[in-house]
């Protein structure tokens, strides 16, 4: 029996469609910069609107500069949108996330609504490091799908925290 070259083809492009729609959603806990209505922004980052759904916002208009949202994305694009309530923002299996930090011990970071997240020598630091990080600086946070911390951004750096 011989299989035709264009039915491996069509089997391995159906193979590698469903490998790719099967990629887990991301949750994103960030505070909005900027909707373009294409494009949403963020520290550091940008999702595309998409088609995604709203929940406790009627639709991409009400998106303002300065929400916290809670987003579920894939493959860069927006797939569910709600405001960052205290449920979202507790929740384990986030990807991306911004908070103030509360305190640094060794290599771990107590976040405000995100609690205890260490880190490791092969995290990324990005916009800063180690020196920059004072109670009630603002971080950024993304981690793996294992859960491991990968990057820290550190919001504006230079800002000095003991001005008004």
């Amino acid at each position: 029996m011989m299989i035709s070259s264009s039915a491996i083809s069509g089997l391995l492009f159906t193979l590698f469609s469903s490998a790719v729609l099967a990629e887990p959603a991301a949750l994103w806990l960030v505070t909005l910069e900027h909707n373009d209505g294409l494009r949403l922004q963020f520290q550091g980052a940008e999702l595309e609107l998409g088609n995604a759904t709203f929940r406790g916002i009627r639709g991409a208009a009400d998106l303002k500069p300065g929400m916290p949202l809670a987003i579920l994305s894939r493959h860069g694009v927006a797939e569910q949108i709600s405001l960052d309530n205290e449920a979202a923002s507790t929740a384990s299996h986030w990807q991306r996330a911004e908070a103030p930090l509360v305190a640094v011990k060794g290599q771990t970071l107590h976040l405000n609504r995100l609690g205890t997240i260490g880190f490791d020598a092969a995290t990324r630091w990005l916009n800063g490091g180690l020196g920059d990080l004072q109670a009630g600086r603002q971080l950024v946070l993304t981690r793996d799908q294992t859960g491991r911390l990968t990057e820290i951004l550190v919001v504006n750096p230079e800002d000095d925290l003991a001005s008004p």
